[in-house]
């Protein structure tokens, strides 16, 4: 497909996709092929990302890939945005998907995140096998790139990587399982065996920058493993102008130092590595704090003065409700709220373990508070990303009603994308939420883990 169809194909609305059902097909390649001479990046790729499904149906019509790609960019990449807000890595796959052979592993990888997402849209099963099988067909393929281990094709193998890597956790929410993460130990196993180290251009800076933030949202949930860090950290200084997502990555990047101190000393510390860690997670929220006065204006949450009946019933907490310019933004804020809850939920363990327990009891409460203060503010945000919405809206988007503010009106954006996308962006805080021991109320914990069940309905039909 040419880079003038991705970007200016007009999305269909309503999707038919028809698959043989008369057989499956085999992979080109023995999925389980030995590993004994292969880089760091493939041992790890081919020894955890293998699924556990049967093939599914193979020939899918041609015409259908012309119309799920196109929607998927058309939903993601080319709504407007506020001018901090920046796509990440995807900004740069239209580009090097119009460029890449039918059937590369950039291409089978693509198609299999597209077809993924738009089939949780609309909620047609055949899609979902569609994505199962180019996820498989990717495989091989990858193994073959790693193999060359060519620097040329740098940054086309780890476009693809983390093209498995964003299925992957698409499937783990799917499964309601912790994503495996074995495609993002492979970029990391990558990255540390790339031969020019010091030569990096723009996409390789851009998906560096991605690596990183995926390694920082891994780290995030208390309760979740951690994955390798790589040999230089942080992996990417930023070569763009100064944003706020980008100073908020600087800040949460010191927190994957601060989760390796905790993990380290848990077993028995003595009371100056507790206070050693103690301090370190004083600074790092110090740093993370400072982020909030230097936002733009029109970034700050607007408590709603209109919650529609709908949305009350689907859910909402304490009353709470607020409203945003945008759903990056809110994104962004709760980004910001799941590292202070990371490094607050640290302090307050650090300060458990020391002897003189009783000396700090103010401290811990003042901690505690603050959990609250931030768990609350993710929880009224989520009206905002899902609206009314309990069901899969099948493109019908206009069918969901939003909360909004006299200054902080619905958009016709967010109308069209947070139908689509508002559950994907604020399902991991809630997992996080819910999952990690942070002294909430019950009653919150339940009402958590209600909207994460929602999630699934949404894009599962659970």
């Amino acid at each position: 497909m040419k880079k003038a169809e991705v970007s200016k194909t007009q999305s269909r609305t309503t999707i038919n996709a028809e698959l043989n059902t008369d057989g499956t097909e085999a992979c080109s390649e023995d999925a389980s092929a030995s590993t004994r001479s292969l880089s760091p990046a493939m041992s790890i790729i081919s020894s955890n990302s293998m699924p556990p499904y049967n093939l599914p149906p193979a020939d899918l019509y041609q015409p259908m890939e012309d119309t799920v790609v196109p929607l998927f960019f058309n939903s993601y990449l080319y709504l407007p945005k506020d001018p901090h807000i920046r796509n990440g890595f995807m900004e740069i796959l239209p580009g090097l998907f119009s460029n890449a052979r039918p059937g590369s592993r950039l291409h089978t990888s693509t198609l299999a995140v597209a077809f993924f997402t738009v089939a949780a849209w609309t909620g047609q099963e055949p899609l979902l096998r569609a994505s199962q099988r180019y996820f498989i067909e990717a495989l091989p393929k990858i193994r073959v790139a790693l193999l060359s281990n060519d620097d040329n094709e740098y940054d086309n193998t780890l476009m693809t990587i983390m093209m498995l890597s964003t299925y992957e956790e698409f499937v783990a929410i799917k499964d309601w399982e912790a994503p495996m993460k074995a495609h993002l130990r492979g970029a990391i196993a990558l990255i540390n065996s790339r031969k020019t180290k010091a030569i990096e251009g723009p996409s390789s800076s851009t998906l560096h920058q991605a690596v990183q933030t995926q390694i920082i949202k891994t780290t995030r949930g208390l309760e979740m493993p951690m994955v390798p860090t790589p040999e230089i950290w942080p992996l990417a200084q930023s070569k763009t102008a100064p944003s706020p997502r980008i100073f908020l990555s600087l800040a949460a990047s010191e927190i994957v130092t601060l989760r390796q101190s905790w993990e380290k000393m848990r077993s028995e510390p003595t009371e100056s590595e507790v206070l050693s860690v103690l301090d370190i997670a004083t600074q790092i929220d110090t740093s993370l704090l400072s982020w909030t006065y230097w936002v733009p204006s029109n970034w700050s949450p607007v408590t709603a003065s209109i919650i529609p009946q709908s949305v009350r019933d689907a859910g909402l907490y304490n009353n709470l409700c607020d409203c945003y310019a945008d759903m990056w933004i809110a994104s962004t804020w709760n980004t910001y709220r799941d590292c202070r809850v990371l490094v607050q939920s640290i302090m307050l363990k650090c300060l458990r373990l020391l002897p003189a327990k009783a000396q700090y009891e103010s401290r811990a409460a003042g901690i505690q508070l603050t959990i609250q203060k931030l768990a609350d503010e993710i929880c009224a945000s989520v009206p905002f990303f899902l609206g009314s919405q309990m069901e899969s809206v099948r493109m019908k988007s206009s069918l969901v009603q939003y909360p909004f503010a006299e200054t902080r009106p619905v958009t016709s954006t967010h109308k069209q994308s947070a139908p689509l996308m508002g559950a994907w962006q604020v399902f991991p805080c809630l997992r996080n939420l819910q999952t990690s021991d942070l002294g909430l109320p019950s009653r919150q914990v339940k009402w958590l883990e209600e909207q994460m069940n929602r999630v699934l309905v949404i894009y599962f039909q659970k």
